[in-house]
């Protein structure tokens, strides 16, 4: 088949998906009128206690331009005569980003769903992903008894908090990555420290004291003993801490209790999705192209490839 050919074989198959799945989601509602109940607190260090793990994340790929010799004729044009760095920043700055949000969620012990938003003939979400995710919950929990138990860990992002208050009004447990939050705390720091000294002076008292979830030790420490080279990294690290405090959790009890305290699942997860395929060396994506081969693939690893492409033999 031509290079033309597979585009419209892959997009219109994801298509398709998208209907069924849309149709699908209608027929659950419908049918199961009343919205899940979430549990708003989990015993997130009871060894014996239930949980339900949520995993959610996003990962972006390079946009195609709309004409991309055109566009990079003129670019290369108009910053011939500014100094490399210049030059660089716009080229960088120009290029835009197809941005994919992708879940895992638990639906038996140690075994995960992969879920991911239909989309429409312009490669936009038919509706948010938070309603796939309920409709879901619906499917593999309608026998259960009482609230749902999640426990969402994440990296923090506003897209992802906004998604979980949708998901229930009055919250959802939710961890604060640990891979996330120490990569964080170490970007900060080289922004912020002095000299190398400082700086792994701040890290042992911090890194120790978030390990342990002391986050106000932490703000005191900020705030009263560190003399910053900018002060303005200080003040967004500050904000960090407090806005993602109730997500900062004794990490070393956790563990003890032999519970995920990382994402790395969900990070995995994306990038076989998306990212193996998608994001090698000089690759752009119209959204269109990017988000069909990422539903696909998320047929592929819910074990649906048969039943999408060959439903009669499945």
């Amino acid at each position: 088949m031509s290079d033309q050919k597979i585009w419209d074989v892959v997009t219109g198959k994801a298509i398709a998906v998208s209907s069924d799945l849309e149709d699908r989601i209608e027929i659950i509602n419908s049918k199961i009128s009343s919205k899940v109940e979430i549990k708003s607190f989990v015993d997130i260090y009871e060894p014996k206690s239930e949980e339900v793990l949520l995993f959610d994340d996003g990962i972006c790929v390079i946009k195609q331009k709309a004409n991309r010799t055109s566009q990079k004729e003129k670019l290369n044009s108009e910053t011939q005569s500014w100094p490399k760095s210049h030059a660089d920043y716009l080229k960088k700055k120009v290029r835009e980003k197809v941005i994919t949000d992708v879940v895992l969620l638990e639906i038996a012990q140690g075994k995960f769903e992969y879920i991911i938003s239909p989309i429409d003939p312009e490669g936009n979400n038919l509706f948010p992903l938070e309603k796939v995710i309920q409709t879901q919950l619906k499917v593999h929990y309608q026998n259960y008894n009482n609230p749902i138990p999640i426990v969402a860990i994440v990296d923090g992002a506003s897209t992802i908090r906004k998604r979980l208050k949708n998901l229930n009004e009055a919250g959802i447990t939710t961890i604060l990555d640990w891979y996330h939050l120490s990569k964080k705390v170490r970007d900060f720091l080289a922004m912020i420290s002095r000299n190398k000294a400082e700086k792994n002076e701040h890290f042992k008292f911090l890194f120790s004291h978030l390990w342990h979830g002391k986050v106000e030790e932490c703000l005191d420490y900020l705030q009263n003993k560190v003399v910053a080279r900018n002060q303005n990294k200080l003040d967004e690290l500050i904000n960090y801490f407090t806005k993602h405090q109730t997500s900062i959790i004794n990490y070393e009890r956790r563990k003890q209790a032999k519970k995920t305290i990382g994402s790395g699942r969900i990070e995995k997860g994306v990038d076989l999705t998306i990212g193996k395929r998608q994001k090698d060396n000089g690759m752009s994506w119209r959204k269109l192209g990017s988000r069909a081969l990422a539903i696909l693939k998320v047929l592929e690893f819910n074990n649906l490839w048969q039943q999408a492409w060959f439903p009669e033999a499945a």
